[in-house]
């Protein structure tokens, strides 16, 4: 049996079953269809490394297949670069960028009945922004890219007299201009900004007829989604957390 025929018999398998989102249709020069995922591509060997529909792996060479599905080949291991965490560096650190307070006055009303005008509550501000930096290592330029991200923090907030301080979780959502990555390039790229506050008052008074409680808040952290997508429609995604807390914590 020729290595030819032998990956070929390797390659089919009989019987359906479900295709994975990953999974492509490649092509045999005699008109047979495999479906398969690509797991890996070794360019020193010049293999592709698929995964069948049965889960078993094969290498096989990328020229068993038409041209059109060497070409797919091509442009999935063109993504290995943006995949390998040495060779495209993401880093992201939160930076404290203004802090300001805000007095507040308003007529106190104390226990012998008196009252009179003094601040009731200091607010202390803070803004806060996300940095990442992203570095092309490939020797290649990364092209189609694309970048979303999720800022979670938290809030309180009293809504009526009387009240508790409830906490909100809050969220801003965005994206971020890349498009293109020069080979040795590194790109910094700066989030929207979040804004939280604590809240203390003074004593324990009543004023503007409601019961006055202490608030605060916290940025909780950063989820970055980056796609790289090849002019054949192939996409690839990583993924950021900091804290790695983030991840299985919050939704998208």
């Amino acid at each position: 049996m020729t290595t030819l025929r032998f990956y070929i018999a390797t390659l089919i398998v009989a019987g359906a079953l479900s295709t994975q989102a990953e999974m492509h249709t490649f092509n045999l020069p005699d008109g047979r269809e495999i479906e398969a995922e690509i797991m890996d591509y070794n360019s020193k060997l010049g293999q592709v490394e698929l995964k069948r529909e049965d889960g078993k792996h094969v290498k096989v060479e990328p020229t068993l297949f038409v041209d059109a599905d060497q070409k797919y080949i091509q442009e999935w291991a063109s993504l290995d670069g943006f995949r390998n965490t040495r060779l495209f560096k993401i880093s992201c650190k939160r930076n404290l960028v203004e802090k300001w307070k805000e007095a507040e006055e308003g007529m106190v009303t104390y226990s012998d009945g008196s009252r009179e005008r003094e601040t009731v509550s200091e607010t202390k501000f803070e803004r806060h922004v996300y940095e990442l930096i992203l570095e092309n290592r490939t020797g290649i330029p990364l092209e189609g890219l694309t970048a979303e991200y999720r800022i979670f923090y938290e809030q309180d907030s009293l809504q009526t007299k009387g009240s508790k301080v409830k906490t909100e979780e809050k969220r801003i959502s965005g994206s971020l201009d890349i498009s293109r990555l020069d080979a040795a390039e590194k790109k910094m790229l700066t989030t929207k900004p979040v804004v939280i506050h604590d809240k203390e008052y003074t004593g324990d008074i009543t004023y503007g007829e409601r019961l006055r409680e202490k608030e605060r808040g916290e940025v909780k952290g950063l989820w970055l989604r980056i796609t790289a997508s090849t002019s054949g429609g192939q996409t690839a995604v990583r993924e950021i957390y900091d804290p790695s807390g983030v991840e299985g914590k919050y939704s998208w």
